[in-house]
């Protein structure tokens, strides 16, 4: 059954869209999927998928894009207390683990284990600094 939508609701989107997306510069449809205590910091070009999973307390910076490598690909899957720095590019069916951070301008391809950071484009990993420590004594 495809129904029409009601007169208010096409007026609304239409708002929506011109405040948020043209005059912001934040592109989140209403589909996604983003969990409680999400923060987005300047969010100027700011563009997320909208099959894509963000948990509970992320942090986003600005010029961030979050999607698919293709029209109808996987996208990212992005877990708890996820800190995302500026100019971040994360695409593809990916998963970022629960404390990971993306450095500002990171292009993220590949999974990110929990609490390691990505670095550069293409990213490299570096795990958290308690692993760091405990490799270089050994």
């Amino acid at each position: 059954m495809n129904r029409r939508p009601r007169p208010h609701a096409v007026v609304v989107g239409a708002a929506y869209r011109l405040l948020v997306e043209w005059v912001l510069g934040v592109e989140i449809p209403w589909r996604t999927r983003v969990g409680s205590g999400v923060r987005i910091y300047h969010g100027v070009g700011l563009v997320i998928n909208d099959r894509t999973v963000i948990g509970n307390n992320v942090g986003i910076r600005q010029n961030v894009t979050i999607g698919n490598k293709g029209s109808a690909g996987p996208c990212p899957v992005i877990e708890d207390d996820v800190e995302i720095g500026a100019g971040a590019i994360i695409v593809g069916g990916i998963r970022i683990g629960k404390g990971a951070r993306i450095a500002a301008g990171a292009l993220v391809t590949t999974d990110v284990p929990p609490g390691f950071t990505a670095i550069g484009n293409p990213s490299v990993l570096r795990p958290p600094r308690a692993v760091r420590a405990e490799s270089n004594s050994a």
